[in-house]
């Protein structure tokens, strides 16, 4: 075994998931200790072999196609199995609770030798990233099943109907019983209606149009209603219909409504924070492995050391400050804070710069210094970081490599208004869409790489806790003398 073999032996048999370098033939090059100890199955043993002889269930033609295009895009692929979410299965030990019987799997497949036709099989363990998903679709369930019902309910007849005869109840509905405190309508009978009403003056108000008044119940307690009276003729004789809807417990159930709405927005936003980490992930992985290779060659330095240290802590912390935002989001004990807009922008770009470097892009900004916020900045900068996620990838899928890529950033003050502005040169978005991109459940995903937090969530903070605005439009933008056009989003923010 040669030095550099030995390097890519000890470098993977000591990551955090399974790796498996394999020919187009599902031939297995490398099975690493992590493969070992989950399986059973030993270096030795499945060396040189098919991985079909030991996994059968696997879709082979599937697998050999997906190895193949890695290969010919000579670029990362995703393996999704049909039926199960595993490659290999993996059995987990039997504990209380636990939802699935084998390992749920995120397979990624990587080039490694093209003209050996060699590829490398990353398995992650996304367990219980999955039973979190799959108990919030059980709630899910739940509460939509709650909200049937509730509409059943509110759809069904809920008003209390009294008939009157001068003033005096000549009959009733049993609801107009129960909500009265009676044991039966006959004791409500006869009974003159001013004497369920503490204001006397609004039955001379109320003149075919609903009315809000105190009634007293039987054991003489009181309660809000929509109280509304019409007159009616039945055999030349004037009656009144009464109806009385208990507006209290009608709040109550709109509060019970609003409860459950958010316990299924809560399900939706930590499907969001799923998919906001894996980005973050990807990248302090990349920076540990790359320091673990340099260091394994003798040329890692204490800079380079320090600044994959920097970079990792930075991205680390950017996930936690993820969690409390969407922990914290429909608390109302939330506290505001003073914090300068161009530096929070700032920090946001050192969070994302592999992104943006990465891809080659060129930043442009243009932020006044001196502006002020006092908001959450916090939940700001998760806005950011979302739109500019959302413009690399846009920028990605439409523009080559060789062409000019940039982001230009403004911030600026406006008599008592903040003005944030980003556009990027991808070329805009489409005018059938446009209108759709803050819209619940949208997505582009069949055309960019989406990343980071919906849309439809960046519009939801904005609106409901920082009380601001963002609105996308098309714009047309002069650059070192040359035209571009792009996607403009525009945040609108209150200083005071």
């Amino acid at each position: 075994m040669t030095l550099t073999a030995s390097k890519f032996d000890i470098i993977c048999n000591t990551l955090d998931n399974g790796i498996i370098l394999i020919n187009k033939n599902l031939e297995v090059k490398f099975w690493n200790k992590w493969l070992e100890i989950r399986t059973g199955i030993s270096t030795n043993n499945i060396m040189e072999k098919k991985l079909t002889d030991f996994y059968p269930d696997i879709d082979e033609k599937k697998l050999v196609r997906k190895i193949g295009t890695a290969l010919k895009l000579n670029s990362s692929t995703f393996y999704t199995p049909q039926i199960s979410k595993f490659l290999l299965n993996i059995e987990l030990g039997k504990i209380t609770d636990r939802v699935f019987d084998s390992m749920q799997q995120s397979i990624t497949i990587t080039p490694f030798d093209i003209e050996e036709e060699l590829v490398i099989i990353y398995i992650y363990d996304i367990t219980m990233l999955c039973e979190m998903n799959y108990q919030l679709n059980e709630v899910k369930v739940e509460v939509e099943e709650k909200n049937e019902k509730l509409k059943l309910l509110l759809d069904a007849t809920m008003e209390a109907i009294i008939l009157l005869k001068d003033d005096v109840i000549i009959d009733c509905n049993e609801i107009a019983v129960k909500l009265f405190n009676y044991s039966s309508k006959y004791e409500i009978i006869t009974k003159n209606l001013k004497e369920l009403i503490l204001n006397k003056k609004v039955l001379d108000a109320a003149d075919n149009e609903p009315i809000e008044v105190n009634i007293l119940r039987e054991d003489k307690s009181s309660f809000k209603a929509l109280l509304n009276i019409k007159d009616t003729t039945i055999r030349s004789q004037i009656f009144k219909i009464l109806t009385i809807v208990d507006v209290s417990e009608i709040r109550r159930k709109e509060n019970l409504l609003a409860e459950q709405t958010k316990l299924a927005a809560m399900g939706e936003m930590i499907g969001n924070i799923a998919h906001q980490w894996r980005q973050p992930l990807n990248v302090i992985s990349v920076t540990a492995s790359a320091a673990r290779v340099k260091k394994e060659l003798g040329i890692l330095s204490d800079e380079s050391l320090e600044d994959s240290l920097k970079q990792i802590l930075d991205t680390t912390e950017h996930l936690s400050e993820t969690i409390d935002v969407f922990k914290d989001f429909y608390k109302e004990d939330k506290e505001k804070s003073l914090f300068n807009l161009s530096q929070n922008i700032h920090n946001n770009l050192a969070l994302i710069e592999t992104i943006i470097l990465g891809n080659n892009i060129k930043l442009h900004l243009d932020l006044d210094k001196d502006i002020y916020l006092f908001n959450f900045s916090n939940e700001f900068s998760q806005i950011i970081v979302n739109i500019l996620h959302n413009a690399c990838d846009a920028i990605k899928a439409r523009l080559s490599s060789n062409e000019l890529r940039i982001i230009k950033i403004t911030a600026r003050q406006e008599k008592n208004k903040a003005i944030i502005e980003i556009v990027d040169n991808a070329g805009g978005i489409e005018k059938d869409i446009i209108n759709k991109v803050f819209e619940p459940y949208f997505t582009t995903k069949h055309k960019y790489q989406g990343t980071g937090l919906g849309l439809y969530m960046t519009q939801k903070i904005l609106k409901i806790s920082m009380k601001g605005t963002i609105k996308v439009t098309n714009k047309t933008f002069i650059y070192e003398n040359k035209t571009y056009k792009g996607a403009l989003f525009r945040i609108t923010l209150n200083i005071n």
